[in-house]
């Protein structure tokens, strides 16, 4: 059903796949490799019994694969698909790591696992797939650390940010010096509204300057010599993920609301003044859920659970326009982009291509009886 045989002439193309993890019978774990030019299975991947997250590296060659029951990652190469390393992640003297989310830096020299279970994020040298350090989420209440899962970062930033739950909503951010693997909480006067997990609710502006955090009501902070500079705006409120894009756009998905916010070049000063160059609303669909962007930044896409419609869908943004459509779909689970032309979403055991040009729902790929987790193309700067 799978030919093992991999396209060759796909090598020059940095993101020429498109990867869904899923979990078959007898509770073995697999990653599919799609061919988007034909939306067939190229190659299935076995990945261990249950992968819980899945990433690139920014330059396509290498897929990284975490287990939540083997807490471990796994290391592919992209080009013939070969395991080149299962790495043990989290603090060897704890016995539940549950690694929930996998994230490599825009340099491509570290990788980063957030592991929820035991309170570390384990730090890889990824030429040598190697572990670093394990790092401790210390957090504003040192009895009390949070559990991380969720990371952002961008190549003029110095840090990578994690996002980190805990007990009583007081949830938090802590920063990873990249080129110390420290640990910098951001403990501010108001504790942060509790994160939903199922949404990465850090984005980083493309100056690297400003980190904005996004739950209800917004933080932004800025790093001044390894130290906080931050404030709220109310602009945020009810905003709970977003994407910032090379052009300083953010896009804010809002809860139980049925618009988008979009501000240009939302930031904060070194004096702690939040400015923009524009806020606007745009109309969306409530149940927002996962938004992604597509490779040259030209879409964005926004799952929709069927909260107002009968159905959910794909609601594909024109980022120029700031004109949308919605694709009506009856599953709606995680989605991708491939390039500019398709998007992908999981339903229960199929995967659901979307053409962007013109707004319509391609047959589905169908993986059997299978639990699809995540899917994965484009690398992005958030996990």
């Amino acid at each position: 059903m799978y030919p093992n045989k991999v396209d060759q002439s796909r090598k020059t193309s940095r993101f020429p796949y498109v990867y869904a993890s899923f979990v078959a019978n007898r509770n073995v774990g697999y990653v599919a490799v799609i061919d988007a030019t034909k939306d067939v299975v190229i190659k299935v991947i076995q990945t261990g019994v249950s992968p819980s997250a899945i990433c690139t590296d920014p330059s396509g060659e290498r897929l990284y694969v975490t287990d939540n029951l083997k807490n471990t990652l796994s290391v592919f190469r992209t080009d013939n698909f070969s395991l080149v390393s299962t790495i043990p992640v989290g603090f060897e003297y704890c016995d539940d790591h549950n690694p929930v989310a996998v994230f490599v830096e825009p340099t491509g020299r570290k990788a980063y696992v957030a592991n929820y279970g035991d309170e570390y994020v384990t730090i890889i040298d990824t030429a040598t797939n190697t572990v670093l350090r394990n790092e401790h989420m210390d957090g504003i209440y040192y009895n009390n650390p949070g559990r991380p899962f969720a990371f952002a970062g961008n190549k003029n930033s110095p840090f990578v940010y994690v996002a980190c739950k805990r007990a009583r909503k007081k949830d938090y951010i802590v920063a990873i010096d990249f080129d110390e693997d420290k640990a910098y909480s951001f403990d501010p006067e108001q504790v942060f509204p509790a994160f939903d997990k199922s949404r990465n609710p850090l984005t980083v502006h493309p100056d690297g300057h400003t980190q904005v955090t996004l739950a209800n009501f917004g933080f932004l902070n800025h790093f001044n010599l390894k130290e906080f500079i931050y404030n709220t705006t109310s602009m945020l409120d009810n905003t709970a993920s977003g994407v910032y894009l090379d052009n300083k756009m953010l896009f804010c998905t809002v809860d139980d609301r049925n618009y988008l916010k979009v501000f240009e070049n939302l930031a904060i000063d070194l004096n702690g003044n939040i400015t923009n160059d524009g806020f606007k609303e745009i109309p969306s669909y409530r149940g927002q859920d996962k938004i992604r962007t597509s490779l040259t930044q030209k879409y964005i896409g926004v799952t929709v659970q069927p909260t107002d419609l009968p159905t959910g869908g794909l609601q594909i943004i024109d980022v120029k326009r700031l004109s949308s459509r919605l694709v009506a779909l009856n599953l709606v689970g995680d989605m991708a982009f491939f390039a500019d032309s398709k998007a992908y979403v999981g339903e229960i055991n199929a995967i659901r291509p979307i053409d962007l040009e013109s707004a319509t729902a391609q047959f589905p790929i169908d993986l059997g009886n299978v639990e699809i987790r995540n899917i994965y193309s484009n690398y992005t700067n958030q996990s």
